[in-house]
């Protein structure tokens, strides 16, 4: 699947699967229910991500301490649902909780998954 971005706003972007159009993310700040994090973006929509990296593009201007990079990937079922977390767990909303899951994960493990 490839997916692409359609900008809302100067604040909102769509991620949109160029297959059907559907909506399967997005990305916005400020971040955090209550839009709280002002200098953070917010990704939602993804399943897992994968390979925290060093930026080879951008840096701290004291030290030259490379800043980061991270793979989000997106699958084509993602759907909208307003019930989601209804009775669920607080932190990852579903029921029973799924929290377990929610970590970066190497390539080499997204990969095995895969095969």
């Amino acid at each position: 699947m490839r997916i692409k971005f359609k900008l809302t706003d100067e604040q909102h972007i769509e991620i949109i699967d160029s297959s059907n159009d559907n909506k399967i993310g997005q990305i916005f700040t400020p971040a955090g229910t209550g839009g709280e994090v002002e200098s953070a973006i917010q990704v939602c929509g993804f399943d897992e991500a994968f390979d925290l990296w060093g930026c080879g593009i951008f840096c701290s201007k004291v030290g030259k301490k490379a800043k980061k990079d991270i793979q989000l990937l997106f699958n084509k079922d993602s759907t909208r649902d307003p019930f989601l977390g209804v009775g669920g767990c607080a932190k990852c909303y579903c029921n029973p909780c799924d929290c377990e899951e929610l970590r970066v994960k190497s390539l080499k493990e997204v990969l095995v998954e895969k095969m």
